[in-house]
Protein backbone atom coordinates (compact mmCIF):
# COMPACT_ATOMS: atom_id res chain seq x y z
CA UNK A 1 0.00 0.00 0.00
CA UNK A 2 3.19 1.91 0.58
CA UNK A 3 3.99 2.21 -2.48
CA UNK A 4 0.44 3.85 -3.73
CA UNK A 5 1.07 6.02 -1.27
CA UNK A 6 3.65 7.99 -2.87
CA UNK A 7 2.32 8.29 -6.11
CA UNK A 8 -0.83 10.36 -4.93
CA UNK A 9 0.11 14.15 -3.83
CA UNK A 10 -0.16 14.90 -0.24
CA UNK A 11 -2.73 18.21 0.63
CA UNK A 12 -0.48 18.36 3.90
CA UNK A 13 1.02 16.58 6.43
CA UNK A 14 1.66 16.31 9.93
CA UNK A 15 3.78 14.57 12.81
CA UNK A 16 1.67 13.07 15.11
CA UNK A 17 1.38 10.55 18.28
CA UNK A 18 -1.11 8.01 18.15
CA UNK A 19 -1.97 6.44 21.80
CA UNK A 20 -0.90 3.16 22.79
CA UNK A 21 -3.86 1.06 23.23
CA UNK A 22 -5.05 2.09 19.72
CA UNK A 23 -1.78 1.36 17.91
CA UNK A 24 -0.80 -2.10 20.11
CA UNK A 25 -4.76 -3.32 19.18
CA UNK A 26 -4.08 -2.50 15.40
CA UNK A 27 -0.21 -3.42 15.90
CA UNK A 28 -1.35 -7.18 16.99
CA UNK A 29 -3.80 -7.31 14.39
CA UNK A 30 -1.57 -7.22 11.73
CA UNK A 31 0.29 -10.15 13.22
CA UNK A 32 -2.49 -12.25 13.52
CA UNK A 33 -4.94 -11.56 11.02
CA UNK A 34 -4.67 -11.82 7.55
CA UNK A 35 -3.40 -8.67 5.37
CA UNK A 36 -4.35 -6.27 4.27
CA UNK A 37 -7.04 -6.23 6.66
CA UNK A 38 -10.14 -3.66 4.78
CA UNK A 39 -12.93 -2.48 6.88
CA UNK A 40 -15.52 0.23 6.40
CA UNK A 41 -16.50 3.18 8.35
CA UNK A 42 -19.67 3.07 9.28
CA UNK A 43 -20.24 7.17 9.14
CA UNK A 44 -19.49 6.97 5.61
CA UNK A 45 -21.04 5.21 2.84
CA UNK A 46 -17.60 4.92 0.84
CA UNK A 47 -14.75 5.43 3.21
CA UNK A 48 -12.72 1.85 4.08
CA UNK A 49 -9.93 1.50 6.27
CA UNK A 50 -7.30 -0.72 4.79
CA UNK A 51 -4.60 -1.37 7.21
CA UNK A 52 -1.21 -2.99 6.67
CA UNK A 53 2.21 -3.72 7.67
CA UNK A 54 3.69 -0.48 7.31
CA UNK A 55 0.63 1.87 6.34
CA UNK A 56 -3.07 2.56 7.63
CA UNK A 57 -4.58 4.50 5.33
CA UNK A 58 -8.54 5.90 4.86
CA UNK A 59 -10.00 5.22 1.04
CA UNK A 60 -12.90 5.92 -1.11
CA UNK A 61 -13.14 3.03 -2.43
CA UNK A 62 -16.20 4.95 -5.26
CA UNK A 63 -12.55 6.51 -6.47
CA UNK A 64 -10.86 3.46 -7.00
CA UNK A 65 -9.72 3.37 -3.46
CA UNK A 66 -8.30 6.68 -3.38
CA UNK A 67 -6.19 7.91 -0.46
CA UNK A 68 -8.25 10.12 1.87
CA UNK A 69 -5.66 9.75 4.98
CA UNK A 70 -3.03 7.95 5.72
CA UNK A 71 -0.91 7.08 9.06
CA UNK A 72 3.01 6.06 7.88
CA UNK A 73 6.47 5.95 9.54
CA UNK A 74 6.01 4.60 12.52
CA UNK A 75 8.08 5.59 14.88
CA UNK A 76 8.69 1.52 16.81
CA UNK A 77 12.30 1.22 16.71
CA UNK A 78 13.36 3.62 20.04
CA UNK A 79 9.67 2.60 21.72
CA UNK A 80 10.95 1.85 25.11
CA UNK A 81 7.12 1.03 26.78
CA UNK A 82 4.16 -0.17 25.51
CA UNK A 83 1.88 2.44 27.35
CA UNK A 84 3.48 5.50 25.50
CA UNK A 85 2.13 6.72 22.25
CA UNK A 86 3.82 6.34 19.03
CA UNK A 87 4.80 9.00 16.68
CA UNK A 88 4.07 8.97 13.26
CA UNK A 89 3.41 10.60 10.00
CA UNK A 90 0.16 11.87 8.89
CA UNK A 91 -0.93 12.39 5.53
CA UNK A 92 -3.62 14.22 4.06
CA UNK A 93 -4.68 13.81 0.61
CA UNK A 94 -8.45 15.60 0.84
CA UNK A 95 -8.78 18.77 2.21
CA UNK A 96 -12.07 17.58 4.68
CA UNK A 97 -9.84 14.47 6.13
CA UNK A 98 -10.60 15.66 9.30
CA UNK A 99 -13.90 14.75 9.19
CA UNK A 100 -12.45 10.95 9.18
CA UNK A 101 -9.60 11.08 11.14
CA UNK A 102 -11.51 11.57 14.73
CA UNK A 103 -13.36 8.28 14.73
CA UNK A 104 -11.74 6.47 11.98
CA UNK A 105 -9.19 5.05 14.43
CA UNK A 106 -11.28 4.50 17.68
CA UNK A 107 -13.50 2.96 15.57
CA UNK A 108 -10.42 0.36 13.89
CA UNK A 109 -9.45 -0.10 17.31
CA UNK A 110 -13.00 -1.42 17.98
CA UNK A 111 -13.56 -3.43 15.06
CA UNK A 112 -10.18 -5.58 15.49
CA UNK A 113 -11.07 -6.19 18.92
CA UNK A 114 -14.28 -8.13 18.01
CA UNK A 115 -12.03 -9.63 15.26
CA UNK A 116 -9.61 -10.70 17.47
CA UNK A 117 -11.52 -12.03 20.36
CA UNK A 118 -13.85 -14.01 17.53
CA UNK A 119 -10.44 -15.25 16.32
CA UNK A 120 -9.24 -16.36 19.71
CA UNK A 121 -12.54 -17.98 20.89
CA UNK A 122 -12.72 -20.28 17.17
CA UNK A 123 -9.37 -21.31 18.07
CA UNK A 124 -9.69 -22.11 21.78
CA UNK A 125 -13.35 -24.09 20.37
CA UNK A 126 -10.97 -25.87 18.04
CA UNK A 127 -8.54 -27.31 20.13
CA UNK A 128 -9.41 -30.57 21.47
CA UNK A 129 -8.25 -31.81 24.91
CA UNK A 130 -6.67 -35.28 22.54
CA UNK A 131 -3.24 -33.88 24.32
CA UNK A 132 -4.81 -34.92 27.94
CA UNK A 133 -3.99 -37.84 29.00
CA UNK A 134 -7.19 -40.59 29.68
CA UNK A 135 -6.19 -41.35 33.00
CA UNK A 136 -6.73 -37.57 34.08
CA UNK A 137 -10.18 -37.63 32.58
CA UNK A 138 -11.54 -41.35 34.06
CA UNK A 139 -14.68 -40.59 36.58
CA UNK A 140 -14.64 -43.60 38.80
CA UNK A 141 -17.46 -46.05 38.10
CA UNK A 142 -18.91 -46.24 41.88
CA UNK A 143 -20.14 -43.41 43.11
CA UNK A 144 -20.14 -44.88 46.38
CA UNK A 145 -16.49 -45.98 46.85
CA UNK A 146 -14.37 -43.66 49.43
CA UNK A 147 -10.51 -42.58 49.26
CA UNK A 148 -8.59 -43.70 52.53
Amino acid sequence: MIKRLKDIPVYSSAQVNIEAEIFNTIRIATQRLALPIRLTLPRFQYIDVIIDHDAWACVDRSLNDLPIIAWTEFEITHRSALHLPVSCKISNYHFQSSQVVDGALSFTKMALEGQLSAQASSSMRQTSPSNISPLYCAVPNNSNSQLR
